[in-house]
């Protein structure tokens, strides 16, 4: 079994129908799907896309860059507790081109971390340009006891220290098609340091496709190029990974069973 851990279903995203993605990666072996919405204006979509394919599963946040823009964070969660989502994100910070401040990226994400705390569900993490106050923010969490219920840093690229910081606190690490890039070095030499038990895979489709297809849409169907990367350099079989990582998916979101 292989899940595809983060990945975007947005109609408009994509040159043909969603449901013609959904069923190239389930031919691909890829039985689970971590659908995202974040942004209010494509809550609605997921949803319905939540009722019509039982292989997805769904996450609703609010993305740092319409942080300068007014949220209603009880719509948010009414949506969350409506789908049956299992995490609330992505959410977090990106100091590389969001138009919001950093006061108001900073804002947004800790009302999330709370309505995280108050469901009880994990958080789905995006740090972009942003790593020290990404985890100044989430030490305080901790020490809180508002992760709780763990987090994911998703499609992480960021530094040895901030990963294991993460591992200590309880937190996932998600490898994305940037795993696979010939200049990802560095990104490589450090998931090979993180613990098995804290792995997950994702595509971010349709972003980041992976080596050998860069400069083409990703999509779900794609995941199994970063998971063999990551089983090669975590010196595993695929099967073995695929097992991991499933098992680790499961126990992060624990409302992620089908």
């Amino acid at each position: 079994m292989t899940i595809d851990s983060h990945c975007h279903l947005d109609q408009a995203d994509y040159t043909e129908p969603v449901s013609d993605v959904v069923a190239r990666a389930q031919s691909a072996g890829v039985d689970h799907i971590l659908a995202v919405a974040c942004s209010p204006d494509d809550f609605d979509e997921l949803l319905n896309l939540l009722k019509k394919y039982p292989c997805l599963y769904g996450t609703f946040g609010i993305h740092p860059e319409y942080a300068h823009k007014k949220q209603d964070i009880e719509n948010l969660k009414k949506y969350i507790k409506k789908s049956g989502a299992v995490a609330v994100g992505e959410c977090g910070l990106d100091y590389h081109e969001a138009e919001a401040t950093k006061e108001q990226q900073r804002a947004l994400f800790l009302s999330q971390i709370d309505l995280a705390h108050e469901l009880h569900l994990p958080l789905m993490i995006h740090s972009r340009e942003a790593e020290g106050d990404t985890r100044d923010i989430l030490r305080k969490a901790y020490k809180e006891g508002k992760l709780a219920d763990g987090f994911v840093l998703h499609c992480f690229s960021g530094s040895l220290d901030m990963a294991k910081e993460a591992v200590k606190m309880g937190g996932y690490l998600s490898a994305s098609g940037v795993l696979t890039f010939k200049n990802a070095d560095r990104v490589r030499e450090i998931f090979t340091e993180i613990p098995l038990e804290n792995l997950l895979v994702e595509t971010d489709a349709p972003y980041l496709a992976p080596h050998p297809l860069r400069g083409k849409p990703n999509e779900p169907a794609y995941v199994q190029y970063t998971l063999a990367k990551l089983a090669e350099i975590k010196g595993v079989s695929e099967k073995e990974m695929e097992k991991i990582t499933t098992e680790n998916f499961n126990r992060l979101y624990k409302r992620g069973h089908k």
